[in-house]
Order: structure tokens, then C-alpha cells, then sequence
């Protein structure tokens, strides 16, 4: 007899609510661009639709992947680093991936995935660049954990130089969407 597990796995990688004054790097550039278009309203923002099993397969699979590289990187050394940016009245946070201790002025962010990449997504690319002056670095690289019969590699992606007055206007930008995600919290 076959065990489904479906419901586990959404358990273990169920989203958490939404914090009040408080975004993930990870989602500026989904908020930016999606608001700036009118792809993305607040409301959509704050009632995330729910995973589908696809995408939760996704993130598990990523988190194993990462937790593999982990100990080829550097073992219980390896880390992945937290920062927690005020701007105004909101938080943004960040979680890096890697900062290579023999680099240091550099910020890594590993993008997994099935299909084997030629170069970093946007959004990726926009996540590590808010990397660079939220972790105070020179550049951010993004690569992709792969495995093949040789081995396994980490495929150059993409890296981006840090830009101070990119990331303030970002910054702006995700604050106008605040003010009117602030006024349906305000509804609630």
C-alpha cells in the first residue's frame, strides 16, 4: 500500500502569514515591477494564492540542494546569513546564500532548478543586487547548483555590482506599495 506524504509536505512548506511592515528581498522585485505594471494589486499581495503541489515539490527539492552545497562549501561553517534592513517604517530582509570567506567582497545566491539555466532570471538578478548593499558588498554572483555524470558544479549565472541609488529607489518604490498594503491592514 502506497503512503501519500502530500499532506506533510504542505505542512513542513507552508508560507507564513504576512507581517505587518515587513518584506522578504525575495519579493521586491515581484512587488516593484509587478505594482509599477498593475500585474501585482496589494490585495493579490496580502492573499497569496496557495502553493500548488508543483511548487512546494520545487521549494523542497531547492532546499535540499541547498542543504547539500551547504556541506560541500564548508560544512557546518557554511551558513546562510540573515539581514534586517529598516527603511521608514517597514523591514526588509534578506537571506544569503553564501559569502564565500575568500572572497569578501562578494554576496552568492544559488538559483536551483530542473532545467539547466544559461543566465540569472530578472528577478534573481534584482534579488542579489539588493543582496550587495544589504550585506555591504562589492558584487553579488548568482550560480546554479548542477549535477551531471561528471559531478557536480556551480554554473556561473550572472553577478551584478553594488549601486547604492538603485537600491534607495527600490526602496521608494516598495514604499508607495506599503502605504496601500498599510491602508487594507487598516481596513482589517
Amino acid at each position: 500500500m502506497d503512503i501519500n506524504l502530500t499532506s506533510r509536505l504542505r505542512q513542513k512548506m507552508a508560507g507564513r502569514s504576512r507581517i505587518r511592515g515587513r518584506y522578504n528581498s525575495s519579493e521586491v522585485y515581484a512587488i516593484t515591477h509587478g505594482f509599477r505594471s498593475g500585474k501585482l494589486t496589494p490585495e493579490e499581495w496580502m492573499n497569496a494564492p496557495e502553493k500548488t503541489t508543483k511548487e512546494l515539490l520545487t521549494m523542497w527539492n531547492g532546499t535540499g540542494i541547498h542543504n547539500q552545497i551547504q556541506g560541500l562549501l564548508g560544512g557546518r561553517d557554511y551558513k546562510e546569513e540573515k539581514v534586517e534592513f529598516v527603511y521608514k517604517d517597514i523591514i526588509v530582509v534578506a537571506k544569503a546564500d553564501f559569502m564565500p570567506p575568500n572572497l569578501p567582497d562578494e554576496v552568492w545566491e544559488l538559483k536551483s532548478s530542473e532545467k539547466l539555466m544559461t543566465k540569472a532570471k530578472p528577478w534573481a538578478l534584482h534579488q542579489v543586487k539588493m543582496y550587495t548593499t544589504m550585506f555591504k558588498k562589492k558584487r553579488g554572483t548568482i550560480y546554479q547548483p548542477v549535477q551531471d555524470d561528471d559531478g557536480i558544479y556551480l554554473k556561473y549565472l550572472g553577478s551584478v555590482e553594488r549601486d547604492d541609488e538603485w537600491y534607495e529607489k527600490e526602496l521608494q518604490m516598495l514604499y508607495q506599495f506599503h502605504l496601500k498594503v498599510e491602508d487594507l491592514w487598516k481596513k482589517q
